[in-house]
């Protein structure tokens, strides 16, 4: 008896799924011929042209589904119902995560390379350990310079959103091979891979902004993204001198890379329910032909943007600003430890002012930006970080001076960034130069650039004159660029 009630319940199973399937079959086959079968009702379609109508019907549905996620990647997918302002805020958070993951992983390192280094062959080096830092450190700055206008290339040719997303996605292989690697040489590839994706990072973050935020805003989103960079630059250290200690380097970069690549798939899904919209539309109200035939005809090249002198100043800035930074970084260490016998951990306590006065300078001259000239708040940080330097040389009169000194450098930092990534994009669209993608990787190029040029130059004259006159021979230029700068309107 019971075997009686499964079968008929198989057979009614059965059934029932057959006539599923069936149904399925028949609606499948009854769209396209319903389609059909509207346009050759129309009295302007001829018999022998339905078919082919029919099937571009059913064709460009197909094609459209598939191709939606790669619109919604490059920006150009359906409009969301979520206001202007609420989306603009959300690409200020995806810039400035993705500015915290890229600045997170590279300070990482700090307190954590010297360890790796000085481990046993082959991870680590027997002989000259402070050429192997060195190049170590070196290396990122290098490839980042040598892979910026290959990410404004990038940008130029796909979207922002593009540039970002793979560069995070690089960003996050490259701190996963730091977990894997066997020998010091595939940390030196790791760290160079770094570079080049935070390349991408600062050129797609930055022109996404300036693309999606009128002048009017963009210091401000431009100041809050800079937090975060400044927040993974203060962050980073102290957490992966934790993890370390607890978890050792494969599990540390490992959690890293897992942290960064989640942040690429939040930034994908952002991109689908927010699309960012470009502000030149909203600004310059219906596109008459002519300009959109400037805009189409082709991209300013990286030669337009040389010829033009307001973008070269403010090119100057940044390249001076960094080469100070750069050339009191490792003098400060050799002066609190000779000079004034401070310890490792109360070093690191110092140099911690910097990032924290970046921090809470960088919203705060956003802000200002958006309220007075943009240049004048670039000479301000070059006035700023001449007076830093000043206060390095100073140093005689107390350990105050150098305290001084190094808020000085953080807040200058803060004010140019903000200040002069918004005025690269108002240049760009005042000289209708095209793409913000090409300015932001020639900043970023002098970015690097002064890194790499202010040790050498600074720590060389400080070998025949001192750490102070090393300072100042790259401070001066600062104040000597401050009226160049008042100039720009």
């Amino acid at each position: 008896m019971t075997r009686t009630k499964t079968s008929s319940r198989r057979r009614r199973t059965g059934f029932a799924q057959s006539c599923a399937v069936m149904l399925c079959i028949i609606s499948c086959w009854a769209a396209p011929q319903a389609t059909a079968l509207q346009l050759r009702s129309h009295p302007w379609t001829s018999n022998n042209d339905w078919a082919i109508s029919a099937k571009r019907e059913v064709s460009s549905k197909s094609s459209n589904d598939s191709s939606s996620l790669l619109t919604t990647i490059r920006g150009g997918g359906s409009k969301s119902s979520i206001p202007q302002t609420r989306r603009r805020s959300l690409v200020v958070l995806l810039v400035a995560t993705a500015l915290f993951n890229d600045m997170l992983q590279l300070t990482m390192l700090l307190p954590i390379i010297h360890t790796l280094v000085s481990s046993p062959p082959p991870l680590g080096v027997t002989n000259n350990k402070e050429v192997a830092l060195g190049l170590f450190f070196a290396s990122k700055d290098i490839c980042q310079m040598m892979s910026a206008p290959f990410a404004g290339v990038l940008c130029s040719k796909f979207s922002p959103h593009v540039a970002l997303i793979s560069s995070i996605l690089g960003l996050g292989v490259a701190t996963f091979v730091f977990a894997e690697a066997k020998t010091f040489w595939q940390l030196l590839l790791a760290r160079g891979a770094q570079g080049a994706a935070s390349a991408a990072v600062l050129c797609g973050g930055l022109s996404l902004i300036a693309e999606t935020h009128p002048q009017n805003v963009r210091g401000k989103a431009m100041g809050y993204a800079q937090s975060g960079l400044a927040a993974g630059m203060l962050m980073g250290p102290l957490i992966g001198g934790l993890l370390f200690e607890r978890l050792g380097r494969k599990n540390t970069f490992r959690f890293a890379a897992g942290m960064v690549l989640a942040n690429a798939i939040a930034m994908i899904m952002l991109m689908g329910v927010a699309p960012p919209e470009s502000s030149r539309d909203k600004e310059n109200g219906n596109i008459n032909k002519k300009v959109e035939a400037d805009l189409s005809l082709a991209k300013k090249s990286s030669k337009q943007l040389l010829r033009n002198f307001d973008i070269l100043a403010v090119t100057a800035s940044t390249f001076v600003i960094h080469a100070v930074v750069g050339v009191i970084k490792p003098l400060s260490q050799v002066v609190l430890d000779k000079e004034f016998g401070v310890t490792m951990v109360k070093r690191s306590f110092i140099i911690s002012i910097a990032t924290l006065a970046f921090f809470i300078a960088a919203p705060i001259a956003g802000i200002l930006s958006d309220r007075m000239q943009r240049s004048h708040l670039v000479a301000l940080s070059l006035v700023l970080m001449s007076c830093s330097s000043a206060f390095f040389a100073l140093r005689h009169l107390g350990l105050w001076a150098f305290y001084v000194s190094v808020a000085l450098l953080g807040v200058a930092m803060g004010v140019q960034k903000s200040s002069s990534q918004s005025l690269l994009a108002d240049l760009v669209d005042k000289h209708e130069l095209g793409e913000y993608s090409m300015v932001y990787a020639l900043s970023d190029v002098a970015d690097s650039l002064g890194l790499i040029v202010g040790p050498l130059v600074g720590l060389a004259v400080s070998q025949i004159y001192g750490p102070s006159v090393g300072v100042l021979s790259i401070g001066i230029p600062c104040l000597l660029l401050t009226p160049v700068m008042l100039r720009i309107s």
